[in-house]
């Protein structure tokens, strides 16, 4: 009962700000998008997809392994600082050096300046990866969640001030390297003051490799996995096809992302704190999984089905070839946040091993899907691979949860049959409203529409088949707008 209070009080904080960051970012977002060109997404596209696969390795999955391990002294958390930074200057150098190659490579010769421009994150992000590994083991969620709302809102600002100054590309780098510094400062601040290096002793660091080691693995794996078919498509496709797919792929992720960084935020180290509670773990994880399901199924198929009406209104004329990809990239987003979610539940209990051969196989499957489709029918083949070539990681991802808690891995999938079926028919009613009123109203109309006759749907069939996961939802809804007594 205390660590499920531990948990409201650190999901109302999370929900909170990522609640106050959305209505001060989403605007600005999609305002950005109108005054930036596809191109422009394109380029740091590209100069992410590179300097983001190298800068997996900046914290070596020590931030994981702080927050997991069961004792933890002083002198391993000065440790990590000196590993970081002798890392993360390592990592700079070679993103200096390796950025003129890369734009050869893709052909924008735009992209040196923004990847080595980049670098600077790298030393703004190693200065708070303890302090923010300390909140989070002490379960100080306020703080971190302070720390993101800080962020995100500053990043949002500075680029959008530079996207109406004409910066171009620079708006993003400009909003990036904000973001990360908002983040750090107030992190850094809350801690009480920034952790200092130590000396290095590899026997007082040991005991955590282990955790880092397949953390930092699955980290790499996942990145390739979800990353490869950008660069595919930057070889194939022309740069403004790849800003389409990014931007699809951003808006599709959205919805799910920023509801499993802040659900892993909190599970992760509670659950850590359970592991000798196998079957604690276990109803957890089910409540927890029914829950996220209830919410996925619903918004990010809800987008799918909406995603020819959402592009013209929302993003403009010149974005309309991204309804497509933002519908078949919508429609696996559910499985990728249960799938994470998973990975998150078999690490904190001590089988970080689950997550790394799950994301071994999407490694194998998504990258050579995407470039088969890629290649039969450009960014629309490739978005069609995702809905394809996903599914079997999801269910293999299910098995080695199912194996890691000693469940079963249908009693798992049962878990979200019900919201499955209720989303299939939100779908079928959108799609049935889109037939009527075709040509008959305005776009903006038929949008609003089609998210009424959806949300009705969905809603109505889970009061028929599945009322106490309402009921579930419904209570902690409650409880979340009606605390007690905060932890923290």
């Amino acid at each position: 009962m205390a660590l499920r209070q531990v948990a409201l009080s650190g999901a109302r904080w999370v929900l909170a700000a990522r609640v106050g960051l959305q209505l001060v970012t989403w605007p600005i977002t999609l305002l950005v998008m109108r005054l930036l060109d596809p191109a422009d997404y394109g380029v740091f596209a590209i100069a992410l997809l590179v300097s983001g696969f190298i800068t997996l390795f900046s914290e070596l999955g020590l931030g994981v392994a702080l927050v997991q391990a069961p004792a933890l002294g002083e002198h391993q958390t000065r440790m990590a600082v000196t590993l970081v930074l002798m890392l993360n200057a390592m990592i700079a150098l070679v993103i200096i050096v390796l950025a003129p190659v890369i734009a050869v490579f893709f052909d924008e010769p735009e992209v040196t300046p923004v990847m080595r421009m980049l670098t600077l994150e790298l030393f703004i992000a190693a200065m708070a990866m303890v302090p923010l590994a300390l909140l989070e083991r002490a379960l100080k969620f306020k703080p971190v969640s302070l720390g993101h709302l800080a962020g995100g809102v500053a990043g949002s600002v500075a680029t959008l001030g530079a996207a109406l100054m004409g910066a171009g590309v620079w708006a993003l780098v400009a909003g990036a390297l904000t973001s990360a510094l908002g983040r750090s400062a107030v992190w850094i601040m809350f801690h009480g003051g920034v952790v200092w290096p130590g000396r290095l002793r590899m026997d007082t660091i040991r005991p955590m490799v282990r955790v880092s080691g397949h953390a930092l693995a699955t980290r790499f794996l996942w990145y390739w996995s979800g990353q490869a078919d950008q660069l595919v498509l930057g070889r194939l496709l022309h740069v403004s096809a790849l800003g389409f797919y990014n931007v699809s792929a951003q808006l599709a992720m959205l919805p799910a992302g920023k509801v499993m960084e802040a659900v892993n935020r909190i599970a992760f180290p509670i659950l850590s704190r359970l592991q000798s509670d196998l079957r604690e773990v276990q109803l957890t994880h089910r409540s927890a999984a029914a829950l996220l399901a209830l919410y996925g199924f619903s918004v990010c198929w809800g987008l799918a089905s909406i995603a020819p009406e959402f592009v013209g209104v929302v993003l403009g004329e010149k974005w309309r070839q991204a309804a497509l990809p933002l519908a078949m990239l919508s429609i696996v987003a559910p499985l990728r946040m249960l799938s994470a979610f998973n990975n998150s539940v078999t690490t904190a209990i001590g089988m970080p091993q689950a997550a790394t051969y799950e994301q071994v196989l999407a490694c194998i499957l998504l990258p050579s899907a995407v470039g088969v489709g890629a290649y039969l029918d450009g960014l629309h083949g490739a978005a069609w691979a995702w809905s394809l070539a996903y599914p079997p990681v999801f269910l293999f991802s299910n098995w080695l949860t199912a194996r890691a808690m000693n469940t079963s891995q249908f009693a798992m999938l049962r878990t979200v049959t019900r919201p499955v079926v209720a989303g299939l028919c939100m779908v079928a009613s959108v799609y049935g409203c889109r037939a009527l009123l075709t040509n008959a109203l305005p776009e903006f109309l038929r949008l609003a529409s089609a998210i009424l006759v959806g949300a009705i749907t969905y809603l109505g069939v889970l009061w028929i088949i599945a009322r106490p996961l309402l009921r579930d939802a419904w209570k902690l809804g409650c409880d979340l707008l009606h605390p007690r007594r905060d932890a923290n």
